[in-house]
């Protein structure tokens, strides 16, 4: 049984204007509770690379020779690929990328999309966080995953950034937005509300229950109150989220989901430059978070996600840019995930429009997120798409 505590708990943890009220689960110790917890969830990390991320160049058919008709000016000569595999190879900037693949910790999934894509942003970011492109939707994606499982943790998941993303939409609390530690504090009036929390915890019945609650709520509050981000290696915008996504995971917050987003993908011109400074940015930084993982020893309990909104289309336009497009390669690391690519490049000569065809629906992945990282059916949140071979 879910007991709702908002007119009870209303105000216990404040970041900025925005407000998580602690959860409560009751009820017997089930079965699949027991499951739950003789296989621990993920951590997912998801991060969005906002504005559409040029596929092609990223992830690069170097010897197909379409690819340089298609991009007469913008192609990535041959000797300056990274390769990977007999036939494809990263963009030079993701010197990261090369070492997290070599290390196996990274997996590439290749032209993920969804039938009949959109070309705008704002509804095809809509798409992907709420994996329902059939309908308008209500709640995301991860919002409803985190709805069908309870849990007496008062904080689920957190966003950095300024507003909620629709990913974490949901009909009940337990996700919030923050940009600075700091600033993530107890209101003044919640100091007395303590007291009464202890004292209801020290009775029987639902008091002792929302007092419990209460208290861990508070003290969830002044644990990330007092975080620092991490150390590490790490440069720009990108790299101070992850530390403080770092700094989240170690503090050891029950956290089922972390989402933050990098932007500048959006190369309608000059892309070669931009580019290579958005992907240096990105491989590396994620090259030394995966290892700061592993070496505080969670390596395997957390599982990282890139994507973008969409690709770019196959063929360059007049201003030395790429113009939105559909489908392109999303990547997943981790200790525990399968190394390797999965799934099969779009093809460059069968194009639609030019733009690729996709080959990996999105909800696929999800679906192997929700049942390799957090250890549930995906059906009744994905509907019957069958999840990738993406986790050992």
């Amino acid at each position: 049984m879910f007991l709702n505590r908002r007119d009870f708990l209303g105000g216990a943890v404040a970041v900025g204007s925005v407000l998580a009220l602690p959860r409560l689960a009751l009820g017997d110790d089930t079965a699949s509770s027991k499951q739950a917890r003789a296989k621990p969830k993920r951590t997912l990390v998801m991060l969005h690379l906002n504005g559409g991320n040029d596929g092609l160049n990223t992830v690069i058919p170097y010897k197909n020779p379409r690819y340089r008709v298609l991009r007469p000016s913008l192609a990535i000569a041959p000797n300056q690929v990274r390769k990977v595999s007999k036939d494809l190879g990263f963009h030079p900037g993701l010197q990261g990328f090369e070492a997290l693949f070599k290390r196996e910790r990274l997996a590439v999934i290749n032209g993920v999309g969804y039938p009949q894509p959109s070309y705008s942003h704002f509804r095809s970011t809509e798409v992907w966080f709420t994996a329902q492109p059939e309908k308008t939707p209500t709640y995301g994606w991860l919002g409803r995953a985190l709805d069908a499982t309870e849990t007496n943790a008062p904080l689920r998941a957190v966003a950095l950034q300024k507003e909620q993303p629709l990913s974490f939409a949901s009909a009940r609390p337990g996700a919030v937005t923050m940009t600075d530690f700091g600033r993530f504090r107890v209101p003044s009036g919640m100091e007395k509300a303590s007291k009464l929390y202890e004292r209801y915890g020290k009775l029987t019945g639902q008091r002792a229950d929302v007092g419990k609650a209460g208290t861990q709520a508070l003290k969830v509050a002044r644990k990330i109150a007092s975080l620092k981000p991490a150390g590490g290696q790490f440069y720009g915008g990108l790299g101070n989220d992850l530390r403080k996504v770092l700094a989240l995971l170690k503090a050891d917050l029950g956290l089922e989901a972390i989402q933050l987003q990098m932007g500048g993908y959006d190369t309608h011109s000059n892309q070669a430059a931009s580019h290579q400074r958005l992907l240096s940015q990105l491989g590396n930084n994620l090259n030394q978070f995966q290892a700061e993982l592993d070496k505080a020893g969670l390596g395997e309990s957390v599982v990282t996600v890139v994507m973008s909104e969409f690709g770019r289309r196959a063929k360059e336009n007049l201003s030395g840019g790429t113009d939105h497009g559909s489908a392109g390669p999303v990547f997943v690391l981790g200790k525990g995930v399968k190394p390797g690519f999965h799934g099969a490049y779009p093809s460059l000569d069968d194009l639609d429009r030019d733009n690729f065809k996709y080959t990996t629906d999105f909800r696929r992945l999800y679906a192997s997120l929700l049942s390799g990282a957090f250890r549930m059916d995906p059906t009744p949140i994905l509907g019957a798409h069958k999840p990738l071979e993406l986790f050992a």
